[in-house]
């Protein structure tokens, strides 16, 4: 139905919290508390972002959050799904600093991700 109604040339303005659908939308205003933290479009907001991004996942998460929010070097760390994000503050943060920073295990799963337009909202929303 909605997209019928773009392909139409109908301007549509949508409401969500979920970011998976802001992230259809051609444009997007990342708000909190009233307050714009990005307006752009989806795929604009998430090529700006310009902090390395780890998804990070070991057998105690409760525990391993707290540890990579203490981490030097890591400018914030969050649930998301079955992992934790972690945004580094710079390039020299690797998987392998990470690992040696947390003493963690060895099946302690540690990636670089892409980040999305919730990762991006998440970041705006602590600068």
């Amino acid at each position: 139905m909605l997209k019928r109604l773009k392909d139409q040339g109908i301007t549509i303005l949508v409401s969500t919290p979920y970011m998976d659908e802001a992230s259809l939308c051609d444009r997007v205003a990342l708000m909190q508390e009233g307050r714009f933290l990005k307006i752009d479009t989806p795929e604009n907001i998430i090529q700006n972002f310009n902090r390395p991004l780890y998804a990070v996942k070991g057998e105690d998460m409760y525990r391993l959050l707290h540890q990579l929010k203490e981490t030097r070097g890591v400018l914030n760390a969050y649930p998301f799904g079955e992992f934790h994000h972690v945004v580094a503050q710079d390039e020299t943060m690797t998987e392998d600093l990470l690992r040696t920073a947390l003493q963690a295990p060895m099946n302690t799963e540690i990636k670089r991700v892409n980040a999305d337009i919730e990762d991006c909202f998440i970041y705006e929303m602590q600068v």
